[in-house]
């Protein structure tokens, strides 16, 4: 079983993925979820994301938070998945690593 505790990078990630973590979660803000998608799509430092949308920075932090642990969740899900297909996630055998260090 992995142990991830991150899921989401900034600046990285897709606009659609982004949306389809929100849905998972209880936040309903437009305001948040501009910011979030300026923190993890645009790559948007996480202060200047929440004060962009006149967010309390802490609060946001606390969004930002319940959306990393969906994403946390979900790739959790997948290893099931993966584990259950007979696959390795490249989370679990550190090949992603591999992978990043070869370029």
């Amino acid at each position: 079983m992995s142990q991830l505790s991150k899921a989401l990078v900034q600046g990285m990630e897709p606009a659609e993925k982004i949306d389809i973590l929100i849905s998972f979660t209880d936040i309903t803000s437009e305001d948040n979820k501009i910011a979030l998608h300026r923190h993890y799509v645009n790559g948007w430092p996480i202060t200047t994301a929440a004060e962009s949308r006149g967010l309390d920075e802490s609060n946001f932090r606390k969004t930002a938070k319940t959306l990393e642990n969906a994403a946390v969740r979900l790739e959790r899900y997948k290893e099931i998945e993966w584990e259950r297909w007979g696959y390795k996630s490249p989370f679990l055998t550190g090949e992603l690593a591999h992978r990043k260090e070869a370029l």
